[in-house]
């Protein structure tokens, strides 16, 4: 994953071939931005990822630069390159590639997009590495945990028009992605990446006030293809052993499944504060393994001076505990290859998420391109989530996080 591809490097090679006057008159400028966090937790269960006890800078810091040229008011082309977390390995920081696109207006309420596109329906989902331009410490991983891997390699075309004191956008998107999931095995206590080659499309509406006011809706469908000759997890099986005991049988597999993704989401100014709200449902087809998740988070800020406190609530819930609890349930037959282990790793392979936390940080503006941010968060699991490195029912989980984030 992350690679370029050659048909963008011959677009572009095209593109100054066949506009050789605007290839002269080429206009080039470049930005910067990162984040350097600290994260801390009470627990010594890893949460997302990288947080406990000993600490981590590994959940937020990254540091990213970003390339912009101009050929004319119609042409122009952009590519962001992020150091940031692997997402194929744990505790290594490597270069990725974003925003990497050919940008075509052919009048003002045109735009099509070609190349590797940040799509999607969340309101921060175009500068979610640039912490620099939003409030929260980190933005609530109940929603952008789970909804913000879309960094794909493909074209998009957007529509907008003038109405009165609204703009509306809509954006048709379609791409490819190859991309890893992470799952971590209690049983065996390591952690395990799965390759999937993605194909996605979908439409996402925007109305916004040209100032603070954002409604957002967005859908995408998305077809999985895991590299594993295998397939996806499609459906557990179970086999009876009498006076009510039963063990795991052989999981039945499918080729691919199908994810529905709809985003809904606002941002609007209440008096002197700004309420902020979004929420997402995932739902695969055939995928025990992945059921439906739905998610959503409320935040309430304020700007004081250079200060923005807030407040934020965010939830996180599936409909595939009952299976989960099935496949926890098991019993242990060493004589049929279902050891505890291997019922461990199949229960905690599973997507499922039950967990809660409230927020209360803020901001402090150095300028407008630099702030510090300072957070404390109480997460509370309940029967089980995803989200933590091993088993935690029924515990709260406090989270102290400092951060830097900049732009230049």
């Amino acid at each position: 994953m992350n690679r370029i591809y050659p048909a963008g490097l011959t677009a572009l090679a095209c593109l100054a071939a066949l506009l050789p006057d605007a290839a002269h008159a080429f206009d080039f400028s470049y930005s910067g931005f990162g984040t350097v966090g600290a994260a801390i937790s009470d627990h010594d269960v890893a949460y997302q990822r990288y947080i406990d006890d000993n600490g981590t800078f590994m959940r937020d810091t990254l540091l990213g630069l970003r390339l912009d040229g101009k050929f004319n008011e119609q042409w122009a082309v952009t590519t962001q390159v992020v150091l940031m977390a692997s997402d194929d390995e744990d505790d290594v920081l490597e270069p990725q590639l974003k925003w990497t696109m050919l940008s075509y207006r052919p009048a003002n309420d045109w735009l099509i997009r070609l190349g590797r596109l940040s799509v999607g329906g969340l309101l921060h989902q175009q500068n979610l590495d640039v912490g620099v331009t939003y409030d929260m410490a980190r933005l609530p991983s109940e929603v952008y945990l789970l909804s913000s891997a879309y960094d794909f390699d493909g074209a998009s075309l957007t529509k907008t028009w003038n109405a009165g004191d609204f703009e509306i956008a809509l954006d048709g998107s379609l791409g490819f992605q190859s991309r890893y999931y992470r799952t971590y095995h209690n049983g065996t206590g390591r952690e395990a990446y799965y390759s999937a080659d993605i194909t996605a499309g979908g439409l996402v509406l925007t109305i916004s006030d040209y100032d603070r006011t954002i409604y957002r809706l967005g859908w995408h469908l998305s077809e999985i293809d895991p590299d594993d000759p295998a397939g996806i997890l499609s459906k557990y099986t179970y086999m009876p052993l009498g006076n009510g005991l039963y063990t795991l049988g052989t999981p039945e597999y499918t080729p691919t499944t199908m994810v529905n993704s709809i985003f809904l989401g606002a941002q609007v100014p209440l008096g002197g504060f700004v309420f902020t709200g979004e929420a997402t449902a995932l739902i695969a087809s055939d995928f025990e393994a992945g059921p439906p998740t739905y998610s959503a988070y409320v935040s309430l800020s304020r700007k004081l001076d250079k200060f923005t406190p807030y407040i934020t609530y965010a939830q996180t819930w599936t409909s595939g505990l009952d299976t989960w609890r099935q496949v926890k349930g098991a019993t242990p037959v060493p004589q049929y290859g279902i050891a505890a282990t291997t019922i461990e790793n199949a229960a905690s392979a599973m997507a499922v998420y039950d967990q809660s936390s409230w927020m209360l940080g803020t901001s402090y503006s150095i300028s407008p391109q630099q702030k510090i941010k300072a957070e404390v968060m109480v997460t509370h699991a309940g029967e089980r989530s995803a989200m933590f490195d091993d088993d935690i029912a029924h515990e709260n989980v406090t989270v102290f996080s400092l951060s830097y984030a900049f732009a230049f």
